[in-house]
């Protein structure tokens, strides 16, 4: 596509804000924010009764594996979800417009549900999962990189504008554990599973309805990989299958050592990055500075995810053995206690937001620093962690609903406090020519914490629970500590 086509008037509004729409949020947020929403939906209705489907019996439904496997296996699958963006992000960069990257990736998410839903066994749960981390990879780092084009470099809008989208993202992540929670108790996992595929369709949907309000830029690919450059990129997709294939097959690679591969092959992905970002010719001095920037960001990024997802592992564990399910005559789902964490992000982040837009429209008035607002929500997951370690000092036997509804509730305000911010910010230092692999390193956080979640939610035990959360008590509060000492460095290197 030529430029003039790019600017062409007809087109939908591009990554330049309009004088005429300086307070108010593009059309194509809205777009964007919806197929997100949907795929959390699907995405977190699996999640949340991924591990009760591995470790509960046949009798009951589930497969029959160990608790110690379900929960390895439920690490490596959130950290290969995010571990498959950065291929979509250079698909989006190099071969594929991100528009169209984003409703395959969709197309798949949803075969993959019903891969769950309709083929029984640990058949079914492989395919499912594998075509989940496939669509998954396409779909989300090119919707958040759409996000960012939204806006100029410095808009004042764009914190706002990312506090939405993940209000969306959260209201996905609600009704999505409500539905298959339910699901599965009443009728069965599959019928579960099945509600997350008719989720995914649902975005689907509205996403081919708005597709011509996302910006501009997501109709062309903005780094068009050479054709020799083609055929390298497919064999090394060919001898990367046919590696997985082997070790798969001579049992060096099991469901007990998988999340290893995982987390190792996480690690030398981003490494990568950064190192191709730092010696591109087609990133700036400027620009170059900024990814630098971002290494610390990324690390404590990894961190906090590694705490917020073990809602899906050592909180799936508590919610089943540890918390009084029971209100009166009615039991409540395990798979609800994280639900409650969602609630409290969706009530906070509307009202974080709306604080954000007004402090931007005062540019007198001094702003928090992105690093302080990140080092915040640490100083909040300090106390999250503070409660869950302190409750069973305080309470024999079950722990009471009620106080662990509570603690969700400081764990979903800590989400909301931080993960928008972190999107803003990798957003903000993205070299020009790595802006959609950019938000896949990003993502590459959430894969490394999804992964180091199911080791840590295998050290997580009842006899243990009090030194367990005070660990994470104590490495949160030091994260926030470092946070905050590195303020003034990284404001220097281009952190707003």
């Amino acid at each position: 596509m030529s430029k003039s086509q790019i600017d062409d008037p007809a087109e939908p509004a591009s990554s330049a804000d309009t004088s005429t729409a300086q307070r108010t949020q593009p059309i194509g947020l809205f777009t964007l924010s919806s197929i997100e929403m949907w795929e959390r939906f699907s995405f977190y209705g699996l999640q949340v009764i991924l591990a009760y489907y591995i470790y509960y019996s046949a009798g009951d439904g589930g497969l029959g594996l160990t608790e110690g496997e379900a929960l390895a296996i439920t690490g490596a699958y959130g950290g290969a979800v995010y571990l498959g963006q950065p291929l979509g992000a250079w698909f989006a960069d190099r071969l594929v417009p991100a528009r169209t990257m984003v409703m395959a990736g969709g197309v798949i998410i949803m075969f993959g549900h019903i891969g769950l839903a309709v083929i029984p066994g640990i058949p079914g749960l492989l395919i499912g999962l594998a075509l989940i981390t496939v669509g998954t990879g396409a779909l989300t780092p090119n919707a958040y990189a759409m996000v960012g084009r939204l806006y100029k470099e410095q808009s004042p809008r764009r914190d706002a504008g990312y506090a939405i989208f993940y209000t969306g993202i959260l209201v996905g992540a609600l009704f999505g554990p409500l539905a298959t929670g339910y699901l599965q108790v009443e009728l069965g996992f599959h019928y579960g599973f099945g509600a997350a595929a008719v989720g995914m369709a649902i975005g689907l949907v509205t996403y081919f309805l708005g597709r011509n309000t996302v910006p501009a830029e997501a109709r062309i690919v903005p780094n068009p990989v050479s054709s020799p450059g083609k055929w390298k990129a497919a064999g090394f997709g060919v001898a990367v299958a046919a590696l997985v294939a082997v070790l798969a097959s001579t049992g060096l690679m099991s469901t007990g050592n998988l999340n290893n591969y995982v987390l190792g092959t996480i690690l030398i992905i981003a490494v990568v990055y950064f190192v191709t970002m730092l010696r591109s010719k087609n990133v700036t001095a400027d620009e170059r500075m900024k990814v630098k920037a971002f290494i610390p960001l990324f690390i404590t990024g990894a961190i906090f995810w590694t705490m917020i997802l073990q809602l899906f592992t050592t909180f799936a564990v508590y919610a089943d053995s540890r918390v009084e399910l029971n209100i009166g005559s009615y039991s409540m789902p395990a798979a609800y206690i994280s639900t409650f964490e969602v609630i409290a992000g969706i009530i906070a982040g509307p009202i974080i937001a709306a604080y954000g837009q007004k402090l931007a429209n005062r540019p007198n008035r001094r702003v928090p620093s992105t690093t302080s607002k990140l080092a915040f929500g640490f100083v909040l997951m300090t106390l999250t962690f503070g409660l869950f370690a302190i409750f069973p000092l305080i309470f024999s036997g079950l722990i009471p609903l009620a106080v662990v509804i509570a603690g969700m509730f400081v764990m979903g305000i800590t989400e909301v406090m931080y993960a928008p911010i972190g999107m803003s910010m990798a957003s903000q230092l993205s070299p020009v020519a790595f802006n959609s692999q950019m938000m896949a390193l990003w993502g590459l956080t959430t894969a490394a914490g999804a992964s180091l979640s199911g080791f840590m939610g295998q050290l997580y035990s009842a006899s243990n629970e009090v030194g367990f959360f005070a660990l994470m008590t104590v490495i949160s509060l030091l994260t926030a500590v470092f946070l905050f000492a590195i303020r003034s460095p990284l404001r220097r290197l281009g952190v707003a």
